[in-house]
């Protein structure tokens, strides 16, 4: 009985957690940390509940639009910064 033919050993690729699997100080990364900043303040109890949710879904369609090739706009920038202050940034 022969031996099997040997294959080299082949790497798997490191899991990179969701949270870190953008860059934080692109647009994306920042977006993506006002969305956990907002999740962090709705499970919180804080009194932004009413705006919580067209908040985030604003944040979420502005991430779908980077990941699909867009980008963002000065006015949209600002928006984002101003919820990033309303959220305790």
């Amino acid at each position: 009985m022969r031996p099997t033919k040997r294959t080299k050993a082949v790497k798997k690729p490191r899991k990179i957690t969701p949270k870190k699997a953008h860059d934080s100080k692109s647009p994306l990364g920042k977006l993506m940390k006002l969305k956990y900043r907002i999740n962090d303040a709705y499970r919180a109890g804080r009194k932004y509940k009413d705006a919580d949710k067209s908040d985030k879904d604003w944040v979420m369609e502005e991430i779908t639009n980077l990941r699909q090739g867009g980008w963002l706009s000065a006015t949209k920038m600002k928006v984002a910064n101003e919820m990033w202050s309303k959220y305790g940034g």
